[in-house]
Order: C-alpha cells, then structure tokens, then sequence
C-alpha cells in the first residue's frame, strides 16, 4: 500500500529547510546544482519533490513517482508536488524551479518510478536523467535528504534571485519623463526587431493595459502557441473583472495574405468575439488591400469587427487616450509581459538595450 505524505509535516519540512539553507559542496550537491539549473523543468520538480519526501517520510522510495508504483515506499509525487512544492515556490521562491503549475502532468513524470529505462531524448535531457538518478542514489536516509533539501532551496533562491533581476530594470539608466512622444520614440526603435515574433505582441499587450485599466485583464499568449488552451482565441485576449472575454488581437510581424487574416478573423467568429484587432508590423507591406478590406467587411456585416491597423497607427490611437504614463513604468510593463509570454533571453535584453539608448534630447 503507497505510503501517504502528510502535507502539514512535509510543509514544516520545508518551511525548516527554507530557514537552513545553505550551499553544499561535493559530488552530490554538485549534481542536484546542474539538475535544478539544468533546461529539464520536469526533472528539476522531481529531484526537488523527492527530497522532500524523504526528509519528511524516512520510509519513501527517493525513485518512486506514482503511488501504483511496486515498491514498498511507493507515494503520490505529483500531489506531494502539487500541494507543497508549487505552492512554496508560489509564495516564497516565485520561479525558482520554473514556475510551473501541474509539472507532474509532463511525460518525464508519468512514469511509475525514475529509472534509467524511462523515455527520454537523447543529450541533455539524458544526462539530466543519469545525474538525477546519481544524485538520488547517494541519499539512502532522512538526514541526507534533509541536508540536501537545504542545499536545494538554496539553489532554487539563486534561480529566483537570477530571475527576478532578469525582469529588472533600474530606473536610474532610463528617462523618467511623463511624455508620450518618448514611449513612442521607443516603440518605433524596439519594433524594428522581430525578435522571432515576440516584440509586437508584448508592445500590444502593455499598451492596452494602460490604456484599458484596472477594469481588464490583458493575457498575451506565447508566441506561435496561440490556442494551446481553450480558452484562447488570438494572440492577446482581454477580458473584462469577471472573466468574460470582451475582444481579441492578432498580431503578425511578417508578411501576410488575405488567408492569414481571414483565419484570425474566423477565430473571432467562432469564438463569439464582436470586436478585435489584427496589428502587423512596423516594416510589414500590407498586400492586396482591396481583397482584404472587402472580407472584414462581410465579417463585419455579421457583427464580427475587426480593425486591420500598423502597430505604429495604433500606438498613436491607443497612447493619445493614456493619462499619466511615463516612461519607467512602460518598460516595467513590457518586462513584465515578456515574463508572461516566456520571451526568450535575446528578446529581453533587446528591451532593455532599447531602452536605455533613448535620451531626453
């Protein structure tokens, strides 16, 4: 019978180990540092997860992942994880392992116990594995697992630490100016990069929400991802304080056809949204406009709106109607948004490079 990890005692654990920690040298310690920090989310949680466990429970199995699992400390990893493990990083270490809200429900995760035989991609992701596997070997009582636990939050406080300056900018290399012809000098020189499609969206989704308010919420999707959830219809959806989706954008920042924004707008359709956006680039042509008018027309004419527009057109719109924005804060903005959508490295330095270039002339 799996053995039940009491959620209060693993909490304490925890809490204990939060105030203990500390960095550890030696083989071990090092192997467990390259897990949590490696590019293996999954793995991260399950190292993690396992050593809490254990320094809670002494009788838990360090490789056991389901509770259907044959060994005798077989234990529910994925609702230990769930329960305590997210919710700690949640309130205390926000991204210290990754950020994620169900990472038991990934493959790496769904097999009964951690072995060797396990499916996994080759390179990386195989070396994640045999070091996690090592790493656990070396940690056969509650003692072990405590200390290490200790170490492992240490490690995850660095990551948190990396990641919170990683969305930070100081104020002090940047203008302060409430003055929208700045924002604007800005989005025009930011937008002249791509940056694989991730600029124009978090442009997009900060300046709705300046301009939208407190009274909306602005959910940009990770680019070329959009409808990976139900629930999301373009590439930013906004909905109003009560969840209700109200309208919709699609952006594209490279060349498009009347295909491409007939597609968005039928999404729009289908999903019951009567007014949107479909922005496009800076430097993107628009083609065959007379074919592409005449088709938001029709749609229109069903009670389906959408408003073709250049984002440097719309930055114009939007910002004419914002109230007391300066400078700072729309970059605390973008950064924020740039978290949001899991913008890569390049693209985050590309809005800070950005904006400590503009200057009060």
């Amino acid at each position: 019978m799996a053995i039940n990890v009491d959620r209060i005692s693993a909490e304490r654990t925890l809490r204990s180990a939060y105030s203990s920690r500390k960095c550890l040298h030696g083989e071990t310690a090092s192997k467990i540092t390259d897990v949590l920090t490696g590019s293996h989310k999954t793995y991260r949680y399950v190292l993690f997860t396992a050593l809490l466990a254990k320094a809670t429970d002494s009788r838990i199995d360090v490789f056991s992942l389901q509770a259907q699992d044959n060994s005798i400390g077989a234990y529910d990893a994925r609702s230990l994880c769930h329960k305590v493990v997210v919710k700690f990083e949640r309130d205390f270490l926000p991204d210290g392992l990754g950020g994620s809200n169900e990472p038991y429900l990934n493959k790496p995760a769904r097999f009964p116990r951690i072995s060797t035989t396990n499916a996994v991609r080759k390179g990386n992701d195989t070396i994640a594995l045999q070091k996690l596997i090592s790493a656990l070997k070396s940690i056969p009582n509650r003692e072990d697992a405590f200390k290490y636990l200790c170490h492992a939050v240490y490690i995850m406080e660095m990551t948190h630490n990396s990641q919170k300056e990683k969305f930070h900018i100081s104020h002090d290399d940047i203008i302060k100016e409430n003055n929208i012809q700045y924002i604007l000098n800005y989005i025009s020189d930011v937008v002249e990069r791509s940056s694989e499609g991730e600029i124009c969206p978090i442009v997009i989704a900060s300046i709705e929400q300046f301009y939208l308010g407190n009274n909306y919420i602005v959910c940009p999707h990770k680019v070329n991802e959009s409808g990976a959830s139900s629930k999301e219809v373009g590439d930013i959806d906004i909905y109003d304080t009560n969840n209700n989706l109200v309208f919709s954008i699609e952006v594209k920042d490279k060349l498009f056809t009347k295909e491409d924004v007939e597609h968005a707008v039928r999404k729009f359709y289908e999903g019951n949204v009567s007014r949107s956006f479909f922005i496009y680039g800076k430097n993107v042509p628009l083609q065959d406009k007379i074919s592409i008018f005449q088709m938001l027309a029709r749609f229109g004419r069903l009670g389906c709106y959408c408003c073709l527009i250049n984002i440097m057109d719309y930055a114009k719109l939007r910002l004419a109607s914002v109230q007391d924005i300066n400078f700072a804060e729309f970059i605390d903005s973008l950064l924020q948004n740039a978290k949001q959508i899991k913008a890569t490295n390049e693209t985050i330095e590309w809005i800070k490079e950005t904006a400590k270039s503009i200057k009060d002339e």
